[in-house]
């Protein structure tokens, strides 16, 4: 017995070690590729043309999209209109329902020819290998992983996580979309079924839709990414698939489809509002100024002197610190850090009206960010700083799922407000992690009207049905209020998860968050 395990002693330290040795990626000689030029006679090129007021080639069009159904039938618009190309980058993708059907559309546009290039994070998507090899043997069909793990194995990947943490703790977080070099859409949401109303957990987001002359950024942001270092071909890491699997895995996405197909999710998509708007030409688009804003793939490598540069963060500060009235900041996960603190009261001290939106104890689904979140409330209060925190029965009419019964909402929305007259929607969140670790992306809009749109929003979910608003009573002890209901310690959280919080908040991590 002993024998046995002190050779298990000894494989568990060679195959960590052997994960250290493999800690590099593969040369990096891999064939470049472009985004494809815009072709003036497609739908979507006369979509845009028909819907550009006059002498703005200048400005970009752009409208919000928040519900789950209306996410989905943005994105799957998208796939069935595109004619010559496709661009996906996203942390997360699951090998759900939604990710089976936007899976099969990308077949299908494959199958007429478009091409198709998906630049998934190695560590946040959830496809299997199989999948993603297959998805890849299509001849229209590109798959890319961004600093991918080395050992891929059901057991040894876990070693590879073990042995690689220097390298892999960076991670790619940008969610994106683009369609024939013309029209994107990004935001919050990554491909999985809680992110479009269709789980048991209901996040809250915020996508952006947008196009015109800004897309041209946008693709070049993404052929930055596709063409990295970090980016490796997924026939270099997993293997060549072959015809045998790509058939299965059709066949496996068919059978998908049609258990799905007539149910009552896929009913509200065809007649969700966007559906019905994109039907009747009905979207309204808000022209204005814009730019994208994007960390530069090398943050994520750790040999590259941009490595752990806020270059994101650090454009989003200054308009933070432009703004001369009111700064709206709706964030999934808040941990401001000291100087974080110390800016966003120095912002009300010079006179503006500074609103945070984040999630409560209960509907947090990381415990260790509102762990690290918690401390700074109580100063942030103090200096004036107003804040909210997301119910996890938020508007509990309006989200209880109808597809799924009773659903918990969490906020997953990362989108800012600056003097009610630019908007900012995209991946980042206000923490260590977003703003030193990850790479993100999103687009700063100067536009009042699609602003005051967001800003409806912002209240909305700061009402007393969806939020409660923080303070301090006569002891300067924290209460939380919503409506005529007030409490005094963590609403709706159980002792559970109040004492892991609280442990967690002990732990030398907030730098990881």
């Amino acid at each position: 017995m002993k024998r046995n395990g002190f050779g298990s002693l000894w494989l568990i330290w060679a195959l960590v070690l052997l994960a250290g040795c493999a800690s590099s990626l593969p040369d990096k000689n891999f064939p470049t590729s472009y985004a494809i030029k815009p072709d003036r006679g497609s739908e979507i090129s006369r979509y845009v043309r028909a819907h550009q007021p006059p002498d703005s080639e200048a400005l970009s069009g752009f409208t919000l999209v928040q519900t789950g159904t209306d996410a989905l039938a943005a994105r799957l618009a998208m796939i069935d209109r595109a004619e010559h190309s496709l661009e996906l980058q996203y942390y997360i993708y699951r090998g759900d329902v939604t990710g089976g059907l936007i899976a099969e559309r990308l077949l299908s546009a494959a199958d007429r020819g478009v091409r198709v290039r998906l630049l998934l994070d190695d560590i946040g998507s959830g496809l299997r290998d199989f999948d993603v090899a297959a998805l890849n043997h299509h001849p229209n069909i590109q798959v890319r992983l961004f600093n991918p793990l080395t050992l891929r194995g059901r057991i040894s990947r876990y070693f590879s996580k073990l042995g690689e943490f220097g390298r892999i703790n960076y991670r790619m977080h940008n969610k994106l979309m683009i369609v024939d070099s013309q029209m994107f859409i990004t935001g919050g949401r990554n491909i999985g079924d809680e992110y479009f109303s269709l789980s048991v957990m209901d996040f809250q987001d915020i996508d952006i839709l947008g196009m015109g002359r800004i897309t041209r950024d946008v693709a070049s942001s993404f052929d930055d990414y596709w063409n990295a270092n970090e980016s490796v071909p997924v026939d270099h890491m997993i293997g060549r698939s072959d015809e045998r699997a790509e058939r299965r895995l059709r066949a496996q996405l068919k059978a998908h489809r049609a258990r799905h197909a007539g149910g009552d999710y896929l009913q509200a998509v065809d007649e969700s509002p966007f559906t019905r708007a994109l039907h009747d030409d009905r979207i309204v688009w808000h022209w204005g100024e814009a730019v994208w804003l994007s960390d530069p793939p090398t943050k994520a490598d750790p040999g590259h002197i941009t490595n752990q540069e806020p270059i994101l963060a650090r454009k989003l500060v200054r308009h933070v610190r432009g703004s001369q009235q009111e700064v709206l900041l709706m964030s999934a996960y808040f941990i401001p850090g000291s100087r974080g603190e110390v800016f966003l009261i120095d912002m009300v001290e010079h006179g503006v009206d500074v609103r945070v939106l984040t999630n409560s104890l209960a509907s947090t689904d990381v415990l260790a960010v509102h762990s690290g979140y918690a401390s700074y409330r109580k100063p942030l209060l103090q200096g004036g700083v107003r804040l909210w925190e997301l119910r996890k029965q938020a508007g509990e009419q309006e989200h209880t799922s109808a597809f799924l019964g009773e659903s918990l909402a969490s906020l997953h929305a990362k989108a800012f407000v600056f003097d009610r007259s630019k908007l900012f929607v995209g991946s980042v969140n206000l923490d260590p992690r977003s703003i030193m670790l990850n790479t993100e992306a999103g687009v700063l809009v100067q536009q009042p009207e699609l602003a005051a749109e967001l800003v409806r929003l912002f209240n909305h979910w700061t009402s007393a049905d969806f939020s409660y608003e923080l303070s301090l009573d006569e002891h300067q002890q924290l209460r939380w209020q919503a409506g005529d209901e007030v409490w005094h310690s963590e609403p709706h959280a159980g002792r559970l998860r109040r004492s892991a919080a609280w442990f967690l908040g002990w732990l030398p991590i907030e730098g990881q968050l």
